[in-house]
């Protein structure tokens, strides 16, 4: 199951569209996994085909569970908080948040590189 939300900028009068893939696979990744666990996880991977202001392929993202914040997996991006989000809403609302607008290198002292904002131009 997947959801598109597209952004569109009055400014630019242009859309840009971000696709949350909602995934019941395998998970290939370097990620320590509880031994409790049956093998199969559930998993969000964010994906667009916009770039940045500077021309860059945005990155896409895969989030594990709603502690997995935007920033460095430490602060949500649109605002300076460590708390889980509450919700799927809410961590999808605040993931787009940081890919429309980017974040500077270290936002709120949480380690994360540079992220320039979403090129609507």
């Amino acid at each position: 199951m997947s959801l598109s939300v597209s952004i569109y900028s009055n400014a630019n009068s242009a859309t840009k569209t971000v696709t949350v893939d909602f995934q019941g696979d395998f998970l290939a990744a370097s990620r320590a996994i509880p031994s409790n666990c049956c093998g199969l996880e559930y998993y969000f991977k964010f994906n667009t085909s916009a770039r940045t202001d500077s021309s860059v392929t945005m990155p896409t993202r895969v989030v594990t569970k709603l502690s997995d914040l935007a920033l460095n997996l430490n602060k949500q991006s649109a605002t300076n908080t460590a708390n889980s989000y509450s919700d799927i809403n809410s961590m999808v609302v605040d993931y787009i948040y940081d890919y429309v607008h980017g974040h500077t290198a270290n936002q709120y002292t949480s380690g994360c590189s540079l992220q320039r904002p979403m090129k609507f131009t």
